[in-house]
């Protein structure tokens, strides 16, 4: 029932009514400046809950206009205290509102997992970072190795050019010394796409043991891999150099598409294919032949005397014919795949095992070398197709050095692979004020330990090597007492670092 009926049912008068109305005025009056509701409590959000007067009547049945004794007392304009309990009602002019006064309203929650955000935009910066430093290293690792074959590749005598390249090398250690820490890193071997590439190799074996062809398959994948192209250099006198590369190559231990290039085939002419016809053996008249099953050989007899021996191939051509001198072996001719008298030897006459000299033919039959193997001439002769002599050579070596200088590799930019076992390593290294670039290749540990120890000293002033494995290319680093670029056989652009 509301306040109004009641006044109706216990008969108040006017005067009551009124006096209640202007008391509704007076609240009225006093709350006009609130402001609504839903504005308020968006700015009001943690307003305090209003607790309930105790003294109010807990009746649900009553309201707050009962006319009570209490209620029936004027109203005080400024009460003391403002508040209202949650039981209060004033009726406004307008449409009644809910919740006239403050209210407690939620308070939104505060996201306590925002630094993940935070965290994982952190990471992604130390990972671009990472990634960054990444390409700088290796931006600069790929320019000092540049470098370091540039300076492989100059002359003793371009000292200007030395020094630019050698402030480019420091200038990039600095640069590696700050955002890396330390300028101990190995680079990879770099490869110029202009240059020419060999593999040296003093003999080619028509048998190869396990590690030789090893070597050969790592040598040719590495470059197979990496788009290049390597030849092979062979310097000892061969007639079969020529069928042995053809069975490396079907063999798959060298590139079908590369080249042998041998030293005594050059130099005779071999190489030039040329159309020769095959030697003939001039018989006497009174000549008489009889052959040797066990040995297939022919003995040329004048009368009782022998006066040769001849060897032929399964295909009937001349291999060897030895010529003799009262039965004592005076020389023996050697002829090539052609059948042209490739070289003859001349034995000591009171010691048919030792050769005192040879002598080296082109293919069209004239002189090319002489060696002899007596103090009374110069070891090596060279000569012209005009039977002019070029030059001398104290030893073998010296002819090589000779030779790739001034015929295999005349006017050309050239890199050389060799063994660190080679007999001619050592030699092949003064090519490099000729700017031809030498790489030893160290297949194991244990090889070759004096040069090995020469090469990490610095001795030889080799800047660059190709280790058989990673285990080899860990430990040239870690001995090495000056900068190296090491590269592993199969794998050229992996740099090692030092621990």
């Amino acid at each position: 029932m509301s306040f109004f009926d009641r006044n109706k049912k216990n008969g108040d008068n006017n005067d009551d009514h009124q006096q209640n109305g202007a008391n509704n005025s007076q609240l009225n009056n006093q709350f006009s400046s609130v402001p609504p509701f839903p504005q308020q409590a968006a700015t009001s959000a943690t307003a305090a809950p209003i607790q309930p007067d105790p003294q109010m009547n807990s009746d649900p049945q009553q309201n707050f206009n009962q006319p009570t004794e209490q209620n029936q007392q004027p109203i005080d304009p400024q009460p003391a205290d403002n508040t209202f309990s949650q039981g209060d009602s004033v009726q406004p002019d307008g449409p009644e509102l809910n919740g006239y006064y403050y209210e407690e309203q939620p308070v939104p929650e505060k996201d306590n997992n925002d630094w993940e955000n935070t965290e994982e935009d952190l990471q992604g910066i130390i990972n671009q970072e990472n990634d960054v430093k990444k390409q700088l290293r290796h931006q600069l690792l790929s320019a000092r190795s540049y470098y370091n074959y540039v300076l492989r590749s100059l002359g003793n005598d371009q000292q200007n050019a030395r020094k630019e390249t050698n402030d480019q090398v420091s200038k990039i250690n600095t640069s590696l010394k700050k955002w890396f820490g330390s300028d101990e890193m190995a680079n990879e071997i770099f490869l110029d796409p202009n240059r020419n590439y060999f593999i040296f190799n003093d003999h080619l074996d028509v048998n190869p043991n396990d590690g030789e062809r090893q070597m050969w398959r790592q040598l040719t994948k590495t470059f197979d891999d990496h788009g290049f192209l390597a030849n092979t250099i062979t310097v000892s006198y061969d007639d079969l150099a020529n069928q042995t590369w053809t069975d490396y190559q079907n063999s798959d231990l060298v590139n079908p598409n590369s080249y042998l290039l041998n030293m005594y085939n050059d130099l005779q002419g071999r190489n030039n294919n040329v159309s020769v016809a095959p030697a003939e053996i001039p018989y006497e008249d009174d000549y008489r032949i009889e052959h040797d099953t066990d040995k297939n050989i022919d003995k040329v007899y004048d009368g009782e005397t022998l006066v040769m021996e001849v060897a032929r191939n399964n295909h009937g051509q001349l291999k060897v014919i030895r010529h003799y001198d009262d039965r004592k072996l005076l020389s023996r001719d050697i002829f090539d795949v052609n059948g042209v008298n490739s070289a003859t030897q001349f034995y000591d006459p009171q010691n048919p095992n030792r050769v005192i000299r040879e002598n080296f033919y082109r293919q069209d039959g004239t002189l090319v070398l002489i060696k002899s193997y007596t103090e009374d001439e110069p070891f090596i002769q060279l000569f012209s197709a005009g039977n002019v002599l070029i030059s001398t050579f104290s030893s073998d070596e010296e002819l090589i050095f000779w030779w790739l200088k001034n015929q295999a590799l005349r006017n050309m930019q050239a890199t050389i692979f060799v063994s660190i076992d080679s007999a001619f390593y050592k030699k092949l290294l003064q090519l490099r004020k000729y700017s031809i670039e030498i790489i030893p290749i160290i297949m194991t540990q244990d090889q070759n330990a004096g040069i090995v120890t020469d090469l990490l000293n610095g001795t030889d002033k080799v800047t660059a090597v190709f280790a058989g494995n990673d285990n080899v290319n860990g430990y040239l680093n870690k001995n090495a007492k000056v900068k190296m670029d090491i590269s592993t056989l199969e794998d050229v652009e992996t740099p090692i670092y030092k621990h």
